[in-house]
């Protein structure tokens, strides 16, 4: 994966939200949703490589994956254009439960169909799951010096994420031309909407006078809903004053069917992973299931968010150890790769289960996978089917313009946070956070220019950080 064969185009002026074309005509896009190219032309293989390398390097979680994703199935494989994606983060980001498992469940729709989808969101949550099962199988081998390890590497790995979050960002930006300055207001208005105490942490940290605040904020679905909202209102306004339009084609109903495929494919898994739980471990089990189906689909705000949900579903009702659940499950789930709601929940089906046998605790952690991915994209779906269906209204058609430099602002404060995390780390491992975060700045000036010149492969890149990150704070 050099950086030699990524972004091959992720620099140049786009427009944005209209069709997916360059200077010359239309980008050779391959199975996207705005095309009618035949199903035997697509990429099944390399839309589950794509998504297996995002579960493997996406450190951060959510929001942070967006760049990730979209820099391998859109620059890189041409899976997808970018008005196509653009939707899918829409939806991702307005419908509860792991924003990457339903990034991949709407690609492998795009491209294939429902079967692919599902597929899809297991690739990419693979990954996280098997590290968090591993290492908490581990735990009592290998102590709490293994999550220490991977705590150290991430500070490094964290750095290039940022990377790939401000070569997105400034994608945007430069795509949007007159635009520009007005998206950039919009992206600062939006970060500190919805991030103002980890910006202000930040900034205070990096003077050596950290000031741990409170301050009111939107969550990332208030934020968006808002949006849209506003978005919608203008986007009505200036169609009907823009006067009559042209008709534009008949909705092709059939379009649906596979979208009700998919989702009655998600929800099956969700209740296998439930069925799972009652066969292993009774009807107690079952109850766990149920509830990890509805912590999933009431989650909003995030990975983060997830743990405070996951806290009172599963902690304070006794059904997992408080101390095991903080010391050893959240940790784990924070320090590896993938969606943090369902590393966690793979987690508690395995905490559930670790009292009665090892076998039976990884099948736990297992069937807890298949529920959350299940119980999030069976809810998302729907949404994501009426949403292309309408496309060409031009409310969608607005949104596919006027959301981007709001994502953008959510990437600047999921940025914040991961520094913030890193900084964490630092002072858990004896190291000054100060130091730490002005390096990772430096780090990441110097991986940027690296990566946008395409001087090193970004694998190389990846690897170095996590090193040098693994070697200085362990050491």
């Amino acid at each position: 994966m050099g950086a030699h064969d990524i972004l091959p185009h992720a620099w140049a002026p786009a427009p944005i939200g209209g069709t997916a074309c360059g200077p010359v005509g239309p980008l050779p896009y391959a199975g996207s949703a705005m095309t009618d190219e035949p199903a035997a032309t697509r990429q099944p293989w390399g839309l589950l490589a794509g998504l297996l390398t995002v579960g493997t390097i996406g450190f951060g979680g959510g929001s942070a994956l967006v760049p990730v994703v979209d820099k391998e199935l859109v620059a890189r494989r041409r899976l997808l254009d970018e008005p196509t994606f653009t939707r899918h983060t829409v939806v991702a980001n307005i419908t509860p439960g792991a924003l990457p498992v339903k990034l991949a469940a709407a690609a492998g729709q795009t491209v294939r169909g429902p079967w692919l989808a599902l597929v899809g969101a297991l690739v990419v949550a693979a990954p996280g799951v098997v590290g968090t099962l591993g290492l908490l199988a581990g735990s009592q081998a290998l102590g709490p010096g293994a999550v220490r390890a991977v705590s150290a590497a991430s500070v490094g790995i964290a750095a290039f994420i940022i990377v790939l979050l401000t070569g997105y960002v400034t994608k945007v930006h430069r795509q949007a031309g007159r635009r520009r300055w007005a998206f950039v207001a919009v992206t600062a208005a939006s970060a500190l909407a919805v991030g103002p105490h980890s910006l202000v942490l930040l900034v205070t940290s990096l003077v050596g006078r950290p000031a741990h605040v409170r301050l009111p904020h939107l969550s990332a679905v208030q934020l968006i809903g808002g949006a849209l909202a506003v978005i919608a209102v203008v986007a009505l306004v200036r169609d009907r004053a823009a006067g009559p339009r042209a008709v534009p084609r008949p909705r092709q109903a059939r379009r649906l069917g596979p979208t009700w495929v998919a989702t009655g494919l998600f929800a099956a898994l969700a209740g296998l992973g439930v069925g799972a739980f009652g066969a292993l471990a009774g009807a107690a089990g079952a109850r766990v299931g149920v509830l990890l189906a509805l912590s999933a689909v009431t989650s909003f705000g995030g990975g983060e968010a997830y743990i405070g949900v996951a806290d009172g579903f599963f902690v304070r009702s006794g059904l997992v150890d408080r101390e095991t659940f903080y010391t050893q499950l959240v940790p784990v789930a924070n320090a590896l790769p993938g969606p943090i709601l369902v590393k966690v929940g793979a987690g508690v089906g395995f905490l559930v289960g670790a009292p009665v046998g090892g076998w039976q605790a990884w099948a736990l952690g297992l069937a807890a996978t298949a529920v959350t991915v299940g119980a999030c994209c069976s809810v998302a779906m729907p949404v994501l089917g009426l949403y292309e269906e309408l496309r060409e209204h031009p409310v969608v058609r607005s949104v596919g313009t006027y959301v981007l430099p709001v994502i953008c602002g959510l990437l600047v404060a999921v940025s914040a946070t991961m520094l913030e995390v890193s900084a964490q780390v630092a002072e858990a491992a004896g190291a000054s956070p100060v130091a730490v975060l002005w390096v990772s700045l430096a780090a990441i000036a110097v991986m940027s220019v690296l990566h946008v010149r395409r001087l090193v492969p970004d694998l190389v890149m990846l690897v170095a950080a996590g090193a040098v990150s693994l070697v200085v704070l362990t050491v």
